[in-house]
């Protein structure tokens, strides 16, 4: 069944109808489909507690990570849906305390070696892994003086599924520099223009290499929201920026800068 044929007939359904259709037929989605079609339907006005609590035990089980989601649920007036909440704030309480355990060994063990190419060697390794705490040593690991090491970081963390950006956007905030060269070419990558508002910051910032590796995340992410943005760069004092923004500009709308 398809995503679409699924809302289809889950839509006109009784409340006490869709309970039943997700326990019978959830199953038949990807496990992106059906975190996707949770998500929305938990979002949706007018779901009913009874179908929110149920989205989020199959969202739980889906294993989707993102705390806060859950956590606002639990003082809710529906039991029901309390219940579900605080059942998947504990889980992931349990969770977090086991990837914290294991993300402090592995980059303990990461710090400790001088040789970058074990270094290498060990996060190309993890990353074949499908536990929560990789995504995390990964970010992490943009933090290595080693740039053949931040570049594959920047390959792998540009394809990996994440359904929020967030922990991207903390990273943005802190140093050293090329750390946040590192997530900004990521966000590029990933062409997503909710990160928009998580670039600007970066236009103003000290380092020339964050300012150029922005002008090119935003000539990759596109469209006109980015255009205001680039002609700021286009009057950077370095002319590398200025060059960096102007090829973006180009690219986006074939617009043409001097300087």
């Amino acid at each position: 069944m398809t995503l679409e044929e699924f809302s289809e007939r889950f839509s006109p359904l009784s409340p006490h109808e869709k309970v039943k259709f997700l326990y019978t037929h959830i199953d038949s989605l990807s496990k992106r489909e059906r975190i996707f079609f949770l998500l929305n339907l938990l979002q949706a006005e007018g779901t009913s507690p009874l179908v929110k609590a149920t989205g989020l035990k199959f969202l739980r089980e889906a294993s989707y990570q993102e705390f806060e989601l859950y956590k606002k649920y639990t003082d809710n007036n529906f039991r029901a849906l309390s219940n579900a909440a605080k059942r998947a704030v504990k889980e992931f309480e349990d969770k977090e305390k086991r990837s914290r355990y294991y993300m402090d060994s592995v980059l303990r063990k990461l710090a400790s070696l001088d040789d970058k190419g074990k270094r290498l060697k060990i996060l190309k390794a993890i990353a074949k892994l499908n536990s929560p705490w990789v995504f995390r040593v990964l970010l992490e690991s943009l933090a290595d003086p080693c740039e053949t090491i931040r570049d594959y970081l920047i390959k792998e963390l540009s394809q990996r599924e994440v359904w929020s950006l967030n922990p991207f956007y903390e990273r943005l905030k802190k140093s050293p520099w090329y750390v946040r060269s590192a997530v900004v070419k990521i966000l590029g990558r990933r062409k997503d223009s909710a990160c928009l508002p998580h670039i600007e910051p970066l236009l103003a910032d000290s380092n020339v290499d964050v300012r150029k590796c922005a002008a090119d995340a935003l000539g990759e992410i596109g469209g006109k929201e980015v255009l205001a943005l680039l002609v700021k760069l286009t009057k950077d004092k370095s002319i590398y920026v200025r060059s960096a923004a102007a090829e973006a500009v180009r690219k986006v709308s074939r617009v043409r800068f001097s300087g």
